[in-house]
């Protein structure tokens, strides 16, 4: 029996998709597979290590998030037990004691966890870990599976169309398919950033404290704060409450409730903790969840077929399928959301067809969209009274659910209507120019009103702020400038006709950076930029990240041709998808899942044509490329291998978008020709 040797660089929650499939196909299909996974870490965690400490938390409601297919959603269903995040944890003995959860098995101590629990991520962990183990023990015997905790420096491709994985020990893995599912990177610097790297380690011996922190993961590294500095957190996202949490819990600070007041209790070694972003504007709480497991709005007028006749008119009169967000789809899903909000209130929808969006219903929703459009505020008292304001609203509203506010029953419609978005968008579904505006604009939008903390995030952020533990010193529009003779960064903003200008010690970037080939720090992806074997995606002249793939998930690679042996998923190719972040949910067809099951299906349906064409060569329909020059060494005594990195493959240079060219944009020009730089990153959920 011939044997396939299969790798999947990157082994967090999506690579672990892919072997789960694998495992099923495998069993299915009767083939003998040698399996390698490149991941220098535990298998199936990504960056959800099981040594977390218990205060970082998952943003979603743990009974929502599984690693397994739903009943139903593939053809060939899982060989393991497929418990999900909640019933596993339930399980093994985990029980919630005040804030914290133990394994303490049945011994009636503490409260069993809740359909409605954020559970720490060190738990999602183990979890992911442990399923990697279900999943290893269901793997047929004519199956094997080697675990390389190395990473992957290089890959290149032989005469015969395989692929030569290069780790970063030297050893080299001989793969007739591959699958590259590496998830988050780091970008190389920017000239701001540069600057301010330059500027902290310049004047660190007239400041000890002077730190530039552009990456916060992992959180580790905050160990080098002083008690005594002065810290501000760049962003107010989901990884500002991470650094919030670790250097005031996690520095031995405590919240504690007295009736229906959150109180924080200073350890004296927390350090002063200053807030901005660019709208200064804090993630909305999620609602108490009271849609069930599998519960969601089921949308009347932004929907997948809407989208698909707006295409169908499109090219009839324009002669291109692309859509303009603003003119073509907003105005759809501010009428879902009208719908969502006036149902809500009067505790029963109209009929949808009779349905139209009121002007005053229309305010109401472009306030939840954009709260500070119109508004400006003549001084820094007046703006930290409107965010403490907004924060005990959002909170209030958080509190009556997803289905009982109708607040955020209708900012809910852009966490379920998922599918809308991506029928929308990927694979150029927008205009460049439309697509660069939705992803600068809208997308931090949806990130900030839909994607937000579990509600007690928000709680704890309002009791650090009446504690005198985190302070807003600057507003909308700040930005960050250097004090040379105090050898401290500044804060500076604009109030009315005066500036705020605010010193600190410590920069920490608290968000994640948007994944480009051309600006991945990853030895990998740029041997595999240089060897031709990926592309950045672009729509048009406007690159919003990622790696290009084929609509089937193959790998593109620089001459437009499918790699038809390599796949990639996940985070590598947001930009030609979106929101490809998300963790399976029970009872649900999710994205995560069905595109593993995809891609492991045309690898297996590629076995079947090679076999029944009598080549057994995994090159023989993949359409690879033709390597350009001759090899370099021996692959472990075992096979020949094939170096064309000495031709240059030329690519489009990445541009960063500034205020002029986003104000362009926003005003429906496309400003340049010359390509911009990725938008905003989207959250995981």
């Amino acid at each position: 029996m011939k044997r396939y040797n299969i790798t999947i660089v990157g082994m967090g929650p999506r690579g672990l998709s892919v072997l789960e499939r694998l495992a099923a196909h495998a069993l299915e299909h009767q083939l003998a597979l040698d399996i390698g996974l490149v991941e220098p870490g535990e298998c199936g965690q990504g960056v959800h290590s099981a040594r977390q400490p218990q205060h970082l938390l998952i943003n979603t409601v743990a009974s929502q998030v599984t690693l397994f297919p739903a009943p139903g959603a593939v053809a060939l269903a899982p060989h393991c037990a497929t418990p999900s995040l909640t019933e596993w944890a339930r399980q093994s003995g985990y029980r919630r004691v005040g804030d914290q959860y133990y394994r303490i098995g049945a011994t009636g101590a503490g409260a069993e966890i809740g359909e409605a629990d954020y559970l720490p991520r060190r738990l999602l962990g183990e979890y992911l870990t442990w399923g990697y183990e279900q999943i290893l023990a269901s793997l047929p015997p004519n199956v094997t599976l080697r675990h390389h905790r190395l990473r992957a420096n290089d890959m290149w491709q032989q005469p015969d169309g395989r692929c030569a994985v290069e780790l970063d020990s030297g050893f080299i893995l001989i793969s007739d398919y591959v699958f590259l599912t590496t998830g988050h990177g780091n970008n190389a610097m920017t000239e701001p950033e540069a600057a301010c790297a330059s500027f902290a380690q310049e004047h660190a011996r007239h400041n000890s404290k002077l730190a530039y922190i552009r990456h916060v993961y992992p959180l580790d590294k905050l160990v080098q704060i002083d008690a005594d500095a002065r810290v501000a957190i760049q962003g107010l996202g989901l990884t500002a409450h991470d650094v919030i949490a670790e250097l005031t819990v996690g520095r031995g600070g405590q919240f504690i409730r007295e009736g229906q007041t959150l109180r924080y209790q200073k350890s004296g070694r927390e350090p002063q903790l200053i807030l901005f972003s660019r709208n200064c504007l804090p993630f909305a709480a999620r609602g108490v969840n009271q849609k069930g497991l599998a519960g969601r709005h089921r949308p009347h007028y932004f929907t997948p077929d809407a989208v698909a006749a707006l295409r169908e008119r499109a090219l009839r009169e324009r002669g291109c399928a692309q859509l303009d967000f603003d003119l073509e789809l907003l105005p759809l899903l501010r009428r879902e959301m009208g719908y969502v909000y006036r149902a809500t209130l009067d505790g029963a929808g109209p009929e949808p067809a009779a349905y139209q969006l009121s002007e005053e219903e229309g305010a109401i929703i472009d306030v939840l969209l954009f709260p500070l459009r119109g508004r400006e505020f003549a001084s820094l008292a007046e703006f930290r009274d409107y965010f403490d304001d907004w924060l005990r609203r959002d909170l209030a509203e958080a509190v009556r659910g997803n289905v009982g506010s109708a607040v955020k029953a209708a900012t809910d419609v852009l966490r379920d209507v998922r599918a809308t978005w991506q029928a929308a968008l990927e694979h150029a579904g927008l205009t460049p120019a439309s697509h660069r505006k939705f992803l600068n604009v809208y997308n931090p939008v949806i990130n900030r009103i839909s994607f937000g903390p579990p509600r007690q995030r928000n709680e704890q952020l309002l009791a650090l702020r009446e504690a005198g533990m985190v302070d807003i010193v600057s507003g909308p529009g700040g930005s960050v400038g250097f004090d040379e003779t105090a050898a401290c960064f500044e804060l500076r903003t604009r109030f009315g006709s005066g500036q705020e200008r605010r010193p600190f010690d410590v920069l920490a970037v608290a968000r994640l950076d948007v994944f480009s080939p051309q600006t991945d720090e990853s030895v990998f992806m740029q041997n595999l930029l240089r060897r031709g074997l990926v592309r950045p995606y672009y729509n048009g002249v406007f690159h919003p990240g990622g790696i290009d793939i084929e609509p089937g998930g193959r790998v593109l690679g620089a001459a437009g041709r499918p790699l038809g042996n390599v796949w990639a998923l996940g985070y590598l190719v947001e930009g030609a998808h979106y929101y490809t972040h998300a963790l399976p949910r029970p009872q649900l067809a999710s994205r995560q899942v069905l595109d593993a099951d995809r891609c492991v299906g045309a690898m297996f349906d590629a076995i079947a044509a090679n076999s029944a064409a009598g080549t057994g060569s995994s090159a023989s329909s993949t359409g690879a490329a033709t390597p350009r020059q001759p090899g370099r060494r021996e692959a472990n005594a075992k096979a020949a291998s094939f170096d064309p990195l000495a031709t240059t493959i030329a690519t489009l240079p990445v541009v960063p978008a500034d205020a002029d060219a986003d104000a362009a944009v926003a005003a429906g020009q496309e400003g340049s020709a010359t390509p911009a730089e990725p938008a905003t990153p989207r959250v995981p959920v």
